[in-house]
C-alpha cells in the first residue's frame, strides 16, 4: 500500500463512525471527488493489505463508500 492510500484509509478510519469523512477534508487532503476517494477506498479494502483491519471498522467504512457510490454525480 502506498502513503497515499494509507492516508486514505486512515482518513476513512478516523470518520466512520461519525458517517464519513467531510468533502471539503477530503479535496484539500487528497485534491478529489468525494465519490472519486471512496472508489478508492473501496479499491483498498480489497487488497491483501488490509487483512489486519478490524471487520467491525471495514464494515463502517464499507458503509460510508456505498452511500457515496449510490449517489450520483453531479456534472
Amino acid at each position: 500500500m502506498t502513503s497515499e492510500e494509507q492516508a486514505m484509509l486512515e482518513l476513512a478510519r478516523i470518520w466512520a463512525p461519525y458517517g464519513g469523512a467531510r468533502p471539503g477534508d477530503i479535496l484539500v487532503e487528497f485534491g478529489m471527488s468525494p465519490a472519486r476517494y471512496y472508489q478508492n477506498i473501496t479499491r483498498i479494502l480489497r487488497t491483501v493489505a488490509v487483512r489486519n483491519l478490524p471487520i467491525a471498522e471495514r464494515h463502517r467504512i464499507e458503509e460510508c463508500a456505498a452511500r457515496y457510490s449510490a449517489q450520483p454525480i453531479s456534472l
